[in-house]
């Protein structure tokens, strides 16, 4: 089994066992910030959508609300189960959700107006590749929208915001800086059309929640966000509020085009 085999079979045992923790979280299935998004990535009646890395599903099927079709694609089968109950519970007709891995898509090029991966890019051990894959199924002059956290683009902080990270979630990779990803996009030969950015907020015990390391961890993890209250060691704006320890990821949505032959 290669590396990526291993890492892919490492996301399946971590998120199914906190599949449910995680489709709770606020920021997993928020509708306003689903919507905004995509709105964000022109969606129109006639398109056909492909939600990459889809998780839960919810992003799918805000899309699926705005476009002609959705496929949401996820290596985990118990995220796929529920995508598919929850669909049906609420009634989308046109959306589907299917097992697969975000880096070897089973789909056909240019099948789709538009490809979304949201706050996924950060579990890939190679994002280029997932990226690739995603220019590859979207039709000329179609859009790509690519979501998730900011690494900070100082080495020393970035380190240290990640081993905080891979200690809640050992399938964490690496938060990329925007300048990888402008990186990335340069050498797709995609067309970066918007990079709005945003503020996620954490409760940290809620965010501990969602990845659910054991208590010892934890606890590591608390002490190491607590030595970033002065120093802001690792660039999450580590506080206390009202005695709650919180933080905050900056986080990027940036919408691609892929250019006409």
């Amino acid at each position: 089994m290669g590396d990526n085999e291993e890492h892919v079979s490492r996301i399946r045992e971590q998120f199914t066992r906190q599949a449910e923790a995680y489709s709770q979280m606020r920021q997993t299935r928020e509708e306003a910030g689903l919507r905004a998004l995509v709105g964000l990535a022109g969606t129109t009646a006639g398109d056909r959508v492909l939600d990459v890395a889809c998780g839960p599903g919810f992003l799918t099927m805000e899309f699926a609300r705005q476009a002609e079709s959705a496929l949401g694609v996820d290596a985990t089968e118990e995220f796929v189960r529920r995508a598919r109950r929850e669909a049906a519970a609420r009634g989308i007709g046109n959306v589907r959700f299917e097992l697969g891995e975000a880096d070897r898509l089973e789909l056909g090029d240019a099948d789709f107006d538009v490809a979304s991966c949201r706050a996924a890019f950060h579990h890939f051990l190679e994002p280029a590749s997932v990226l690739a894959e995603m220019r590859r199924v979207v039709k000329p002059g179609g859009r790509l929208l690519v979501a998730d956290m900011l690494g900070s683009e100082d080495r020393t902080r970035a380190d240290h915001h990640d081993r905080i990270e891979r200690l809640c979630d050992p399938t964490h990779v690496r938060a990329l800086p925007e300048s990888d990803f402008d990186r990335m996009f340069r050498e797709a030969g995609l067309e970066l059309l918007q990079r709005p950015k945003s503020r996620l907020d954490y409760d940290v015990e809620d965010w501990l929640a969602h990845g659910g390391p054991d208590a010892a961890v934890a606890q590591e993890i608390r002490e190491l966000l607590r030595a970033s209250l002065d120093t802001d060691r690792c660039g999450l704006q580590v506080r206390l509020t009202e005695g709650r320890l919180r933080f905050s990821h900056t986080a990027a949505a940036f919408v691609l085009r892929v250019p006409h032959a």
